[in-house]
């Protein structure tokens, strides 16, 4: 280089390039997790409030059920004479009753109600639709009315 002249040299240049590229790549890891960490929570909330939604809704009816029997669906049967069936078909479980049909939750995987006694167990998985993949699994419990048939 001529005396007077100014300017940066490749070395320099190559330096200032590494620099860069490694903050950029910093950055770019944050705004990722900055997107991608809510999305996953999102995911899981659902899940789970899903299966609690589920149990809150059978420890009502089991409180006032007389009987049940378990299996792939949960069937109470209530003092007066009704009955309410817990079915899951495809992902929605629905509750039934001879005067509705209501979908309690969405994103139901998987059921299986066991009746011990005057003891229901429900296994309830959760798994809704999205790019991570998320499942909850739970285990409710719940007693029936005491001094039922």
């Amino acid at each position: 280089m001529r005396q007077g002249e100014t300017g940066f040299t490749l070395v320099e240049l190559a330096v200032v390039m590494a620099i860069s590229g490694f903050i950029f790549s910093l950055l770019g890891t944050g705004i990722y997790q900055l997107v991608t960490v809510p999305e996953q929570g999102n995911d899981r909330i659902t899940a789970l409030h899903e299966l609690q939604q589920v149990a809150h809704l059978v420890n009502i009816d089991g409180q006032m059920a007389q009987s049940a029997t378990g299996g792939s669906q949960l069937r109470l049967s209530f003092p007066d004479g009704s009955s309410a069936n817990y079915t899951l078909v495809g992902t929605e479980l629905f509750r039934t009753t001879s005067t509705s049909n209501r979908t309690l939750a969405r994103n139901i995987t998987g059921a299986s109600f066991s009746v011990v006694d005057r003891m229901i167990t429900m296994d309830l998985i959760s798994a809704p639709a999205g790019r991570w993949a998320v499942s909850e699994n739970e285990t409710y419990q719940i007693y029936l009315r005491p001094g039922g048939g």
